[in-house]
């Protein structure tokens, strides 16, 4: 029974490609919305299956492969080398932490991505001071036009580079939404470099075996709570 039922998994798509990619599709579409997905992410994870069917029916030269791996890597180059997939912070995060920063806050955003949620908080509370870095270059990209859109804004930066070897000085707050896999090495960095009395604020992820000291909850399915730390708590 089992081997029949396997059987018949393999098998059955190449019989009909066209109505299980559709399958695939609209299950898809079930579950990113159920998840909250919207947007790019939604598209994206809706058409792959369907986009990949006709990719083997237009028998695609090699270059447009080439061209399309090279795009990924623009896009996501750290999720390979450092375990952090390409995450964008939902509007909830820009209001939450509207709320809660202090007076002319220094904030650093560590992975920036489009920087979204930078503008969206540099809209809402435009004293503070804002940084995004990111190294992934097509998201750079996107950052810095929509900075350049807006007019270049003095108290928002979007810098190009590595956060592993940025400096953590000079924040009143470091801001990361990363994965689970970078979380210890950030935790030691921040005891050792951050200013006094400054902050960590990890959107969903927490430092395993560190007692998180306040939580702001977000809602979110996918983006669930804002977890921080402060600094002097961290010797």
């Amino acid at each position: 029974m089992l081997a029949s039922l396997a059987a018949w998994a393999l098998f059955a798509p190449l019989a009909e490609p066209g109505r299980w990619a559709l399958a695939q599709a609209v299950f898809c579409l079930v579950i990113g919305r159920m998840l909250s997905l919207r947007g790019v992410r939604l598209i994206a994870l809706v058409l792959f299956a369907p986009a990949l069917l006709l990719a083997q029916q237009w028998s695609l030269p090699p270059w447009v492969w080439a061209l399309a791996a090279l795009l990924t890597f623009a896009i996501a180059r750290n999720a390979p080398t450092q375990r952090v997939p390409l995450y964008r912070s939902s509007d909830e995060v820009s209001r939450v932490l509207s709320h809660w920063l202090p007076q002319g806050a220094r904030l650093c955003d560590l992975g920036c991505a489009d920087a979204r949620m930078l503008f969206s908080l540099a809209h809402l509370r435009p004293d503070l001071v804002l940084t995004g870095v990111e190294n992934a270059p097509l998201p750079w990209l996107a950052a810095r036009t929509r900075w350049c859109l807006a007019g270049r804004p003095a108290n928002v930066k979007i810098v190009f580079g590595d956060l592993r070897r940025l400096p953590l000085t000079g924040f009143d707050v470091l801001y990361a939404f990363l994965s689970p896999a970078p979380m210890p090495e950030l935790w030691q960095r921040f005891r050792r470099e951050a200013d006094a009395g400054a902050w960590l604020v990890s959107n969903t992820f927490a430092v395993p075996a560190v007692p998180v000291e306040r939580r702001l909850p977000l809602g979110g399915p996918l983006q669930t709570e804002l977890l921080l730390w402060r600094r002097p708590h961290a010797t």
